[in-house]
C-alpha cells in the first residue's frame, strides 16, 4: 500500500485531474481552493501525485499541493441568524454561534462524514470551544439539532462553552435578566452569570428558567458532560482556554465589558430594553493571524458600539480589522463611526429569507462599501450567495416529507415493501438535506496563512473551465502596508 499523508491545496486553487492530463479540461474531476484537505498517496510521478479529496480520487500537479495548514473560517448560511466554524492551523475547532435551525448540524455531518473519518475518530468528536455570542434564538437554537440527534449528538463534545453572562429567568422587562441598580443615569444588571459556580447557583435557585429554552439548552450542555467548562467570556478575563499555540495566532476578547461593582461585576443596560441589552453585550472576538485580522461580534447595536468606542478610546486602532462579520444580519442599527473604526477590506453579512426586517439593509451595504478599505471593498452575503437549484427551492417541503417518512417507519402496520421504499427515499432526502447548506447554499469561506487572504463562495454552476468556486484574493501591498485586492476574470 502506498504511504498516505494529509496535505492541502496550494494557493490559490487547483484541480484534481483524472487521468493526469492538463491538455483536456474534461479531465478536471474536482475544483479545490487554497487549504482544502488532500490525502496524498505515495511519491511524485513525473511531476504528478496521486490524491483523493472527499469522494474524488485522481491526480494533482505536485506544485499544487502544500504541507502547511491555514486558518480556516466558514461563515455558514443558517438563514436569519449567525454561525461560523473556525478551524485553527492546529486543526482545533471553535464554533461561534449555532444559528436557529439544523444548518450547523448538517454542515458538521457533511464536513466530517458523521465523525466517521479517522481524523474525527482520533479526536473523539471534540470541539475546542462553543461561543454563544448572546441569548437570541437565531444564535443558539441550532444546538437543539446537535443535542437531539441520536447519533451525531452522542459523538460531538465541547471542551468549553462560553457565553455573555446573561441568562433569562422569570420576570418581565429587564427584571428577567436579574437584579438591577442605577448609578447616576446609567442602569446596571447586578447578577451576571460569570463563573461556573454562578451558573450552577442559577440553575439551583433562579425562578422560571426551566420553561425558557436558552438556559434549558445550556443546562443540557452542562449535564451532558460535567467536565465541560461553562463560563462567561468578557474583556479583561481569560479568553478561549487551552488553544494549541500557533505562531502569530491570537484570539482577543473585546466585549462584553464587565464593569466594576457588586460581587461579580456588572453589565450596563442599553436603552432600558431587554433586546438592546442582550444584543449590546454580544461577545466580540478579534482573531489575529500574522498580519490578518477578523472581527466577530454577534448583534451589536448603536448604543453598545458607542460604548465600546468610548471604553477603548485610549487604544486607537483596536477595532481595525481586515474582515468584519457585519453585526445583526445587515441591520441599519449600527454606529457609522464604529464601522469607520473597523474599516474592513471584507464585510460578511449573515441573513435569511421570510423575515420582516429587509436584511441586509440597502443603506447598510452601501455604508459598508463606503467605509471599507481599498479600491474595491468586498461585501459578501450568505443570503445573496445562495444558489437557487431545484433541491433548495423549497427545503420546507423536503423537511416535511422527511418527517412523514420517519413517521412511516415508526408505524407497526407498514409492510416490508413499503418500508424498503420509505428507507430508500429517506436516504435520498437525507443526502439532499445535508448537502443543501454546504454544496449549493451560500456559505462564505475565508482562508489565510497570515499573509495572503482568500475569500470564496460556491458558484451556482461550474463554468466552462469547470471552476466551481468564485474566488477573491487579497495580497500584501508593500506601498500601504495593508492588503491589495487582486482582480480576476
Amino acid at each position: 500500500m502506498p504511504e498516505k499523508s494529509v496535505c492541502f491545496c496550494a494557493y490559490p486553487s487547483a484541480f484534481i485531474y483524472n487521468p493526469a492530463d492538463l491538455s483536456d479540461e474534461k479531465n478536471r474531476a474536482k475544483h479545490l481552493f487554497w487549504g482544502d484537505t488532500v490525502v496524498r498517496e505515495g511519491g511524485p510521478q513525473n511531476g504528478w501525485v496521486r490524491v483523493s479529496s472527499r469522494d474524488v480520487s485522481g491526480w494533482m500537479r505536485e506544485s499544487d499541493v502544500q504541507s502547511d495548514p491555514l486558518l480556516d473560517i466558514i461563515f455558514l448560511d443558517v438563514g436569519q441568524g449567525d454561525s461560523c466554524l473556525v478551524v485553527t492551523p492546529a486543526d482545533e475547532k471553535i464554533i461561534v454561534d449555532a444559528g436557529k435551525e439544523d444548518n450547523l448540524l448538517r454542515y458538521l455531518r457533511w464536513r466530517y462524514k458523521n465523525y466517521e473519518t479517522a481524523e474525527m475518530r482520533a479526536m473523539g468528536g471534540r470541539i475546542k470551544a462553543l461561543v454563544i455570542s448572546h441569548p437570541d434564538d437565531d444564535h443558539y437554537g441550532g444546538l437543539r439539532g446537535i443535542l437531539d440527534d441520536p447519533k451525531f449528538g452522542s459523538l460531538i463534545d465541547f471542551e468549553a462553552v462560553y457565553h455573555n453572562g446573561l441568562f433569562p429567568r422569570a420576570g418581565s422587562g429587564l427584571d428577567s435578566l436579574g437584579a438591577r441598580t442605577k448609578v447616576g443615569t446609567i442602569g446596571y444588571l447586578e447578577e451576571p452569570i460569570v463563573t461556573q459556580a454562578d451558573l450552577d447557583d442559577f440553575f439551583a435557585h433562579a425562578a422560571g428558567w426551566q420553561s425558557l429554552e436558552y438556559p434549558s439548552l445550556v443546562h443540557r450542555l452542562r449535564m451532558k458532560n460535567p467536565a465541560t467548562t461553562v463560563r462567561m467570556i468578557h474583556h479583561g478575563a481569560p479568553g478561549i482556554a487551552n488553544l494549541t499555540a500557533v505562531p502569530g495566532l491570537s484570539v482577543t476578547v473585546l466585549g462584553p465589558v464587565l464593569e466594576p461593582g457588586g460581587s461579580r461585576g456588572r453589565l450596563r443596560t442599553f436603552s432600558g430594553s431587554v433586546p438592546m441589552t442582550k444584543n449590546g453585550h454580544s461577545v466580540v472576538l478579534r482573531i489575529h493571524y500574522g498580519s490578518v485580522s477578523i472581527l466577530l461580534g454577534g448583534d451589536l447595536n448603536i448604543p453598545s458600539e458607542k460604548f465600546l468606542l468610548d471604553f477603548y478610546k485610549d487604544k486607537p486602532g483596536i477595532f481595525r480589522s481586515d474582515v468584519l462579520k457585519a453585526y445583526h444580519h445587515g441591520s441599519g442599527d449600527f454606529a457609522e463611526e464604529f464601522i469607520e473604526a473597523v474599516c474592513p477590506y471584507v464585510s460578511i453579512i449573515s441573513s435569511g429569507d421570510n423575515e420582516s426586517y429587509s436584511h441586509p439593509r440597502a443603506d447598510t451595504m452601501g455604508f459598508l462599501g463606503k467605509a471599507g478599505r481599498g479600491r474595491r471593498p468586498l461585501i459578501f452575503s450568505t443570503e445573496l450567495a445562495r444558489s437557487s437549484r431545484d433541491i433548495v427551492k423549497n427545503p420546507f417541503v423536503l423537511k416535511k416529507e422527511f418527517a412523514d417518512l420517519k413517521a412511516t417507519l415508526h408505524r407497526t402496520d407498514v409492510g416490508a415493501r413499503e418500508r424498503d421504499k420509505a428507507e430508500t427515499r429517506l436516504a435520498e432526502l437525507e443526502n439532499k438535506l445535508i448537502n443543501r447548506s454546504v454544496s449549493v447554499y451560500g456559505a462564505i469561506n475565508l482562508r489565510t496563512d497570515g499573509r495572503n487572504l482568500l475569500m470564496c463562495q460556491k458558484k451556482e454552476a461550474p463554468n466552462r473551465q469547470r471552476e466551481e468556486w468564485d474566488i477573491y484574493l487579497l495580497e500584501p501591498d508593500a506601498t500601504t502596508g495593508g492588503l491589495r485586492f487582486i482582480p480576476r476574470n
